[in-house]
């Protein structure tokens, strides 16, 4: 009998040699009893010390619901042997009482009776198929909570669109778009935008779409590709922004032509350089051959006076206050008088010179110098008529100064009143204030004017403007800020810085002297300052929003990691980090959250913090929190570290501090001390105390080789703060570290 001859009869008829050689478990059949079964077979079925023949129907390792028998029995054992064709099913297999899986059974007959059984262990394919569902069914949550608008494009039809650009469109229901071109949804392209540097983004452009509600949204619209072929749309919507970009250049325009047609000469300065002048300058400088723009400002002077025309640049450039001067220019003998400061110009800080021409003025103090010297020549008259005429002349001059030093100023507008706004007098620009025409500048006229200004501007301030005026008139200066216009629209409204000051006049009643000054461009200016600000705090938290869900995304990755993971300490070691990626998402949470991305409540981030650990602590004992914390404020470089040594002190109480008990109780104090050495500094105490069993009589902080008490250290040399560490009717930690009394002022 040859040795083939020999296996093929200890395995009933089957050669064996090969059944171990197959990586998968092969059981031979007699009937419905197993009687050969290679390794991996009898692996996976637990058999150990031998392998003995067994009816594998009734064998408690294969556990059968009632559709599998009927399956079982239609398919194969009621079937005539000749007649059987091989088979799959599934079963679930116990190993073991706890080690259970799920299997694919495979039959094929054999000759007499006999066939083969083959077991595939499926189970960590149904978990991969099952982790997959929920990895997509994650992405989706993530896709449908995104504040941009995503849609999924193949050859310009639409497959796949989230919620967030349904809301743009302005439909409910994502099947009222899956299936359309997207050519016919209302897009229209405006101009190429440049992608994003490293953002997979192949196109980016300005769009607009036109909804179904009818609103015209402005969209920033980038594409990248996937490995398929189709195309990913990210929209953001930037209509706000466009309409901000569009009241900017409106206001811009109207400046210009503001600009455009004063009666002075303007100039704005870069580095010296003359980067705009108005037409009145352009005349004043050249014949209207050459072109100034470009040119070096202090090369249009004399010589000698190059040097102060840069010196006051300068000054102006650093906002310093510069003397106002006059200058005989070298292209036509004209008399200027300069006027600095700084301003913006495109963007950038520039130097601003106001020229007004003083020719005419100049010509009239020199006609009335020659007229003083005239009058001198005259000596040789009486001595009472000479008396009279010097005194005459002498109040003439000087009403003419005052005049002339009250009608030139450019900036301020000048009047006098008694009560109920009676108009004693008032400057050029007072009058020009008030919108009067030349025939009705009288004194009833302007009184009419000036009380019509102050009834209509009551309603555009915050406080009685009558008991302003009548404060002035009992003696007391008084100085605000005074907004006029109209009321429906605030861009038509003009503000005046106004001083009041009582005078006496010589017949014994008493007025107030008025002055004010036109602030309306610096409170614009103010007003476009604060807004770019609050831009930026959204941007800002837009990002700690970004920055918490990427940590919530690590969270739920470390999450998914466990279900992999057998060895114990490796669980607990990534429960941890999730609790510390949990802490630090919180403080993200918290500044989103706030108007003030700058900082955040301690208590709230403290008690949120000790609390999500309890709760989320697997323990038999029932903890209680207990806190005592004072009304404080932390920065992000105080929170994060404070916030990660209060996860470690808590986890530790939580692990070992009430091992075997039913109840415990942990306290959470935050409390603040004045420095007596130090007024400007202040102490921070956070303090952790148990009840619990207390630490090893062998503590020590330097010879501990947790990772937790290494990254106390570590996080406590970052505050530049004291640690202790107490055993005395339970666990006490304490942390102290000093900082500025003043960190939140300004």
């Amino acid at each position: 009998m040859t040795a083939l001859k020999k296996d093929q009869e200890e395995s009933g008829g089957w050669p064996s040699g090969w059944m171990d050689a197959l990586p998968s478990a092969l059981f031979l059949l007699d009937g419905d009893d197993i009687v050969k079964a290679n390794d991996r077979g009898c692996f996976l079925l637990g058999i150990e010390n031998g392998f003995k023949p067994f009816n594998w129907l009734a064998s408690t390792a294969f556990k059968w619901r009632d559709e599998d028998r009927s399956y079982f029995d239609d398919r194969w054992k009621d079937v005539a042997v000749e007649d059987r064709v091989p088979i799959r099913m599934e079963l679930e297999v116990h190993r073991t009482a706890e080690q259970h899986f799920q299997c694919e059974i495979r039959l094929s007959p054999g000759p007499e009776g006999r066939g083969m059984l083959q077991l595939v262990d499926i189970s960590e394919q149904r978990f991969r198929q099952q982790a997959l569902q929920d990895r997509e069914a994650h992405y989706r949550r993530l896709n449908d909570i995104a504040q941009e608008g995503i849609v999924l494009v193949q050859d310009g039809v639409v497959l796949d669109a989230n919620s967030r650009f349904l809301v743009m469109l302005g439909v409910k229901h994502p099947e009222e778009v899956v299936g359309d071109k997207i050519a016919k949804l209302g897009f229209q392209r405006l101009g190429n935008l440049e992608p994003i540097s490293g953002s997979g983004v192949f196109d980016r452009a300005d769009w607009t779409l036109t909804n179904r509600l009818g609103e015209v949204l402005h969209l920033d619209i980038g594409k990248g590709k996937l490995e398929d072929g189709s195309e990913v749309w990210m929209m953001y919507d930037v209509s706000d922004r466009k309409r901000i970009e569009f009241d900017l250049v409106q206001e811009r325009e109207r400046f210009r032509l503001l600009v455009q047609s004063s009666p002075n000469g303007i100039v704005i300065l870069v580095d010296g350089l003359i980067r705009y002048a108005n037409p009145v300058a352009e005349s004043l400088f050249t014949d209207g051959s050459e072109e100034l723009e470009g040119a070096k400002f202090a090369s249009l002077f004399p010589e000698d006076l190059v040097g102060q025309v840069e010196l006051s640049t300068r000054q102006a450039r650093q906002g310093k206050e510069v003397q106002e001067w006059e200058v005989e220019l070298k292209t036509n003998q004209r008399r200027v008088m300069l006027k600095w400061r700084l301003t913006i110009f495109d963007g950038q800080p520039a130097v601003q010179v106001n020229l007004s021409d003083m020719t005419d003025r100049y010509s009239l103090m020199q006609e009335r110098i020659r007229a003083e010297l005239a009058e001198g020549a005259n000596e040789q008259l009486t001595q009472q008529i000479e008396q009279r005429i010097a005194a005459e002349s002498a109040l003439k001059n000087a009403t003419a100064r005052m005049r002339s030093i009250v009608e030139s100023g450019e900036d301020f507008i000048i009047w006098t009143e008694t009560e109920a706004h009676e108009v004693t007098s008032g400057n050029l620009n007072f009058k020009n204030w008030l919108e009067l025409n030349p025939e009705e500048e009288s004194q009833d006229a302007l009184t009419t004017a000036l009380r019509e200004k102050v009834v209509s501007s009551k309603g555009l301030n915050g406080f009685d403007l009558d008991d302003r005026f009548s404060r002035a008139l009992d003696g007391k200066p008084q100085r605000f800020e005074w907004s006029v216009g109209k009321v429906e629209t605030g861009d038509d409204r003009r503000w005046l810085q106004l001083f009041l000051n009582p005078i006496d006049s010589p017949h014994g009643n008493r007025e107030i002297s008025a002055i004010a000054y036109d602030i309306t461009e610096r409170k614009k200016i103010d007003r476009r300052i604060r807004e770019a600000l609050k831009e930026k705090e959204i941007l800002l938290q837009e990002v700690h929003h970004r920055v918490k869900n990427n940590l919530q995304i690590i969270h739920s990755i470390l999450n998914l990691q466990k279900k992999f993971v057998d060895d114990d300490k490796a669980i607990v070691g990534l429960e941890e980090i999730q609790n510390r990626v949990s802490t630090m998402s919180i403080i993200h949470e918290t500044l989103y959250q706030n108007t003030d991305v700058s900082r955040i409540g301690f208590p709230s981030y403290i008690t949120r913090i000790a609390g999500n650990i309890i709760q989320g602590y697997q323990s038999e004992t029932k903890v209680e929190l207990v806190t005592e914390l004072e009304d404080l404020e932390a920065p992000l470089d105080q929170a994060i570290p404070c916030g990660l040594i209060l996860n470690e002190w808590v986890s530790n109480a939580m692990k070992y501090a009430f091992e075997g008990r039913e109840n415990g109780t942990i306290m959470v104090k935050l409390s603040a001390h004045d420095v007596p050495e130090d007024e400007g500094s202040e102490d921070i105490y956070i303090e952790v105390k148990d009840d619990g069993i207390g630490l090893p009589p062998d503590f020590d902080w330097n010879t501990r080789d947790s990772l937790g008490l290494y990254l106390v250290q570590a996080l406590s040399e970052q505050l530049d703060a004291e640690l202790k560490a107490e055993s005395d009717e339970g666990t006490r930690f304490l942390i102290r570290f000093r900082r500025p009394k003043n960190l939140f002022d300004g």
